[in-house]
């Protein structure tokens, strides 16, 4: 049975949700980069590509510990946001191009180490993701690839689902995809079967303080493409009325009070 195509896989909800990710959710998956570079065990000689690198959250960490990053990504508006960041910082060592990381525009045996935060797992043709990245890197190099764990498993994921449910009742429940990155075993079997060596899958858990139901929510509307394709599907009253939904749940969920909600990774590491 053919599977449904995944709107995450196209560039408009990116381009559509640039800015307010750039503000919210790229400080969120800093934690998860920062663990990612640990793995890989850069130094200042290290040549890196990252790849679906949106604004650059792992880029612009990762070239301080190497020699020099390509960032690709298919999104011009997730690039505009790196490339102002770039400029901003006088940063020499990072080199940026748009295009289909299906295809990497890269020489063979290129690169020391590559990386894919939550970007390969929404690729159309993740086999075609896993060659180009083993194609590009030398021999030796390693990749890390990271990918959401299942929504049961994180307080932040099933918080949100649960906004968004209260919202569209008819929104399924959600279920482990057991042939999918959601799948450690899974995850492990793709890596060796695109010619990986030596593989780690790892569980990384990072948590987050919620100041207040409201700062959670707008954080989550900013920053969420699902959420961002929502809301510009209704008029500005029927969002403001879904808002309150929204927050009327959490309240309920989370409570007034401060809190923390954490969400749950792999990591996948390997060598070429």
């Amino acid at each position: 049975m053919t599977k449904k195509p995944n709107m995450l896989s196209t560039v408009t909800p990116w381009d559509m949700v640039a800015d307010g990710y750039a503000e919210t959710t790229m400080k969120l998956f800093q934690g998860y980069a920062d663990e990612a570079l640990k793995l890989a065990n850069l130094d200042e000689k290290s040549n890196i590509v990252d790849i679906a690198c949106g604004p650059g959250t792992l880029a612009l960490t990762a070239h301080k510990i190497s020699n020099s990053v390509n960032a690709i990504d298919f999104s011009t508006a997730m690039l505009g946001i790196l490339h102002e960041t770039i400029k901003q910082q006088a940063i020499s060592n990072i080199e940026t191009h748009c295009g289909d990381a299906q295809e990497l525009p890269y020489d063979d045996e290129l690169f020391d180490a590559a990386f894919s935060m939550f970007g390969l797992m929404f690729f159309p043709d993740r086999q075609k993701g896993y060659a180009e990245i083993f194609r590009t890197l030398k021999p030796g190099g390693t990749v890390v690839v990271s990918s959401w764990a299942p929504i049961s498993q994180s307080s932040a994921m099933m918080a949100m689902f649960g906004a968004l449910k209260a919202i569209n009742p008819d929104i399924p429940e959600p279920q482990t995809d057991i042939d999918s990155l959601e799948n450690p075993e899974f995850f492990e079997a793709e890596l060796e079967n695109a010619g990986f060596k030596d593989i780690e899958i790892h569980l990384v858990t990072k948590s987050n303080a919620i100041n207040s139901v409201e700062s959670f929510w707008n954080d989550m509307v900013k920053g969420s493409a699902p959420i961002v394709m929502m809301k510009n599907s209704m008029s500005e009253k029927e969002w403001e009325e879904k808002t309150q939904i929204a927050l009327a749940y959490l309240d309920k969920t989370i409570g007034a009070n401060p809190a923390s909600l954490s969400a749950d990774a792999w990591l996948g590491f390997a060598r070429k």
